[in-house]
C-alpha cells in the first residue's frame, strides 16, 4: 500500500524506507537486496500484527558459489531506551513514539562472486545495495572514498584470494550447516517416525516441545544466531 495511505489510516509514521545494505547474497549474480522500514507510533494502546516473517534463522541458500543472503531482522526502538529485538513472534503492544523497524531478507547469490563485472560492483557500492567493506571482501573489488572503482587493487585482491566455495552446488551458510551437525537425516527421521505415533492434532506441539527441550534458547529467534546457541553440540544432542 502506498505510505501514505498506511499513515492516514493506521496512526502510524514512516521514517525510514531504504536499501538494507549488504543484506544480498554475493554472487556473479548477486541476490536481491532486501529493504529496511521503521515505523513510529502516533498512538498509545496499539497493537502490532507481524505475518509471514520467515528466514528468522535459515538465511537464504547461495547457489553454485554464491553466498547467502542476509535473514530477517526486526527491532524495537532502536537506537532509543528499552531497544529490544522483537525475533519471531505474532504480535507485539506499542503506545505513543514507539518504532519498530523490520529488515527485510536478502536473496542469495549465484555463481563466484569474484566473476561478477567491477563496474557492477561499484554500481551496487553507489546505489547502497553493498558496502565498501564487503565489495572488497565479498568481491574482491575495491572501491576508493570517492566511489571510484580501484582497477589495479581489485586485480591484486582477485588474484590473491583463498578459493572457498567456488563451484559448490549450494552454500547454506553456518546456520544450516551446524544445525544439521545435530539435527541429521538420521536423528530426524526418527524424530518423525515417533511424531507419527501421536495425534495429528498434537504433533506439532510435540514436536516443538522437543526443540525447546534440546534447545532452549531456540525461541529467541533473530536475537542471536544458531551457531552461538549450537556451539555446544554435544550439550544439545545430550538434551535431545
Amino acid at each position: 500500500h502506498p505510505i501514505e495511505t498506511i499513515e492516514n489510516k493506521c496512526g502510524v509514521r514512516i521514517v525510514e524506507y531504504d536499501v538494507r545494505t549488504d543484506s544480498c547474497g554475493a554472487g556473479r549474480w548477486r541476490g536481491g537486496a532486501g529493504q529496511v522500514m521503521t515505523a513510529e507510533f502516533l498512538r498509545d494502546g496499539g497493537t502490532v500484527q507481524l505475518r509471514s516473517m520467515d528466514r528468522f534463522r535459515f538465511p537464504p541458500w547461495g547457489v553454485a558459489g554464491g553466498k547467502p543472503g542476509k535473514p530477517i531482522h526486526c527491532v524495537f526502538n532502536r537506537g532509543r531506551a528499552g531497544e529490544y529485538v522483537v525475533g519471531k513472534t505474532e504480535e507485539i503492544s506499542v503506545n505513543k513514539g514507539d518504532t519498530i523497524t523490520i529488515m527485510m531478507p536478502g536473496a542469495a547469490g549465484f555463481g563466484d562472486a569474484f566473476q561478477r563485472d567491477p563496474e557492477a560492483v561499484r554500481w551496487d557500492v553507489e546505489q547502497g545495495f553493498v558496502g565498501r567493506e564487503a565489495a572488497e571482501r565479498e568481491y574482491g573489488v575495491v572501491i576508493d572514498e570517492a566511489g571510484a572503482l580501484d582497477a589495479a587493487a581489485t586485480d591484486k585482491t582477485r588474484r590473491g584470494r583463498v578459493r572457498e566455495n567456488v563451484g559448490s552446488d549450494f552454500d547454506f551458510g553456518p546456520e544450516r550447516e551446524v544445525w544439521e551437525s545435530v539435527f541429521d537425516d538420521e536423528t530426524m527421521g526418527e524424530l518423525n517416525r515417533l511424531l507419527y505415533t501421536f495425534p495429528k492434532s498434537v504433533r506439532q506441539a510435540k514436536r516443538r516441545a522437543v526443540f525447546h527441550a534440546a534447545v532452549p534458547e531456540i525461541s529467541k529467534a533473530g536475537s542471536g544466531t544458531l551457531t552461538d546457541i549450537l556451539s555446544d553440540t554435544d550439550a544439545v544432542r545430550a538434551r535431545l
